[in-house]
């Protein structure tokens, strides 16, 4: 056992090693053994930096929730200043929550502005504060590596711990994939937080107090961007409060709560505004009657295991740039190894136990709380499990990873020393063997992920194309007061029947006719996606744009006053073929399954029909398929009360 001071309280702090600890100093290490805690970190942020280099000459035009991300965006700064997040599946349309905090949003908006208001500027943000969240695990970790072994000498050896947290971080970067990492959609965006949230929070029970700060503060922007970490920061919180209580760490204790108050001060002002409040609306939703039950934990335990797949997850990654949300979409099957590896794990817990290793059954510790909740919070999934709600697990999985690792070197030590007789000797060959195999982990997943950031697109490339082969016409039109505008000095009312993803286009071109200066904004029933400072009422605008897709241009087309201006369809001529191959197959299927409901319904509301989760497995991925391949889209200046 060693003792080291700890300077955050002025008293000491006991960390106990045990006999079989890897940290002990090994003479003639080379600088490759030793990596510096930046040098690795800025090793695995380089394929976000170059990714954000890439996107920079990649034209997008943001869709759905990205456009209602960029509005937010736009407004920091000004009288409208978002208090609340973006809207979620939070109550009933059109008056449904949203996630609980801007931050994500103020976060973003200096980046937006660097960039000149481009949509670029959200990718360029993302990758930018990701990149900073990569490398603030990795030096969480060598921080909370040097607390460890502060009483004794410098640990050489402890750069394994290091450089294996740094290789998991490079996992994760590979594993969601450069696309997830360079776009602020609110699932995405905490993504890597949660691994510094993990790590700061074990480096708390280490000693390191003032990384509480970082739990809470982290926590808070990441549970404020989305609200499925709500209950996973409010466990990793709590953890580091009892721990500050227990120690009477008055200081770091009140800087802790303190900066929870401070951030969370924005939706509190939200609550205090507005009938109903935010919070409210959130409390109301999670703790009244839903139309939807729960999938259970039955159901949850599948989920849970299927996020603890890192065999099967490593696989992927070979030939896959997002692998964890391929393995996360996947649904039924037993993922044996998730069971494989959390067996392992509860193996490895024993044996920190047995050997009474502080440091790694304060790791644990972590784990398991990271672990019990998530699994929890999995089985209070309501109706059907999207692959984005529990992108978070793998942080957590990568962490068990290390732990595992980390046992197995402490074994593997023990028993080479055992069988030579010698420590030193022992503890050489598993740190020599270690940094090789640290820098295979840490090497490979990078120089894969820079192999595929020149290939990296735009999200939703297909829509974004769509609504970009009409904005200019659009813009062109209404400055030339085409059919009931009246110029750039009108007011416009933009409206939009969608077949495919419930208006993503529509909200985009709110977006994109904004940031050209033009005085647009919708009607009273999309007054929370679009904002309410955005709504027009009937009387107050001039013309309406209406921006319609599929079977419905024909549609419009035949309206009288309806003036069409642009007209646009993304889709190749082989896309066109396979759209119409994959239509004609869907509705063969629907008529033997006896599903003429659905048939319906292809043609106008395609998301909508994918959905049903009484559909054959097949029926989906083609309607899926369809959903990626678009419509075309056309757009049609009308007179004003054409709507509404």
């Amino acid at each position: 056992m060693t003792e080291h001071p700890n300077t955050d309280r002025g008293e000491r702090d006991t960390v106990m090693t045990g006999n079989v600890d890897i940290i002990e100093p090994v003479d003639g290490t080379r600088v490759w053994e030793r990596p510096g805690p930046l040098t690795l970190g800025g090793i695995v942020a380089l394929p976000l930096v170059i990714a954000a280099i890439v996107l920079a000459f990649r034209p997008w035009f943001p869709t759905l929730d990205m456009a209602m991300t960029e509005l937010r965006v736009r407004d920091v700064g000004g009288r409208q200043t978002p208090l609340i997040g973006l809207p979620g599946r939070i109550g009933d349309f059109p008056d449904q929550g949203s996630h609980p905090g801007p931050w994500s949003f103020w976060l973003i908006r200096p980046f937006h502005l660097l960039s000149g208001g481009r949509s670029w500027g959200m990718e360029l943000g993302s990758a930018v504060l990701n990149s900073a969240a990569a490398i603030g695990a990795v030096v969480v970790a060598a921080r909370v590596v040097r607390r460890i072994g502060a009483a004794a000498r410098p640990v050489p050896s402890g750069h394994l711990v290091t450089l294996a947290i740094a290789g998991a971080v490079a996992l994760a970067i590979r594993g969601y994939g450069l696309s997830v990492l360079t776009h602020p959609w609110n699932p995405y965006f905490p993504l890597l937080l949660w691994i510094v949230i993990l790590l700061a929070t074990w480096g708390v029970l280490c000693g390191e107090h003032r990384l509480a700060v970082v739990v809470v503060g982290v926590g808070t922007i990441a549970a404020q961007t989305h609200v499925p970490y709500l209950l996973l920061a409010i466990a990793m919180s709590s953890l580091v409060v009892v721990t500050l209580g227990r120690r009477r760490d008055g200081r770091w204790l009140i800087a802790t709560v303190g900066t929870a108050a401070f951030l969370w001060l924005p939706a509190f002002v939200d609550q205090i505004r507005r009938d109903p409040g935010n919070i409210s609306m959130l409390i109301d939703h999670f703790t009244g009657e839903t139309d939807e039950e729960p999938i259970g934990l039955v159901s949850g335990t599948g989920v849970f295991l299927r996020h603890l797949d890192l065999p099967r997850a490593g696989f992927e990654m070979l030939r896959n740039d997002a692998a964890f949300l391929e393995v996360s979409g996947t649904t039924g099957g037993v993922a044996i190894g998730g069971l494989i590896v959390f067996i392992a794990w509860l193996g490895s817990v024993a044996f920190a136990v047995r050997h009474r290793h502080a440091a790694l059954m304060r790791l644990h510790t972590v784990l398991a709380v990271a672990l019990a909740v998530g699994w929890f919070s999995m089985g209070r999934i309501f109706g059907k499990i999207w692959y984005y709600l529990t992108l978070w697990a793998w942080g957590t999985a990568l962490l068990v990873g290390v732990s595992i690792a980390w046992t197995v070197a402490i074994v593997v030590r023990t028993a080479l020393a055992s069988r030579s007789g010698s420590s030193d000797d022992a503890t050489t060959a598993v740190q020599r063997n270690g940094l090789r195999i640290g820098w295979a982990v840490l090497a490979i997943p990078t120089v894969l992920s820079l192999a595929a950031a020149p290939q990296l697109q735009v999200p939703e490339e297909n829509l974004s194309s769509g609504l970009g082969g009409v904005v200019d016409e659009t813009e062109q039109a209404l400055r030339e007061g085409v059919g009931d505008s009246i110029g750039e000095d009108g007011r416009y009312v933009v409206f939009w029947q969608d077949v495919n993803f419930i208006g993503a286009q529509g909200y985009g071109l709110v977006n994109e006719l904004e940031r050209r200066g033009l005085d647009v904004g919708v009607h009273e029933t999309w007054r929370v996606p679009v904002t309410p400072q955005r709504v027009l009422p009937q009387g107050t605008y001039d013309a309406e744009v209406h921006i319609v897709s599929g079977e419905y241009i024909d549609q419009w087309r035949e309206r009288p006053g309806y003036v069409e201006v642009a007209t646009e369809d993304p889709r190749t001529d082989d896309e066109r073929e396979e759209y119409g191959m994959l239509r004609e197959r869907v509705l063969e299927r629907l008529d033997e399954v006896d599903r003429s409901d659905i048939a319906d319904i292809i043609d106008v509301n395609l998301f909508g029909a994918s959905l049903d989760p009484d559909l054959p497995d097949d029926v989906v991925e083609d309607l899926e398929r369809m959903l990626v391949l678009t419509a075309p889209v056309a757009v049609f200046i009308a007179p004003p009360g054409s709507t509404f």
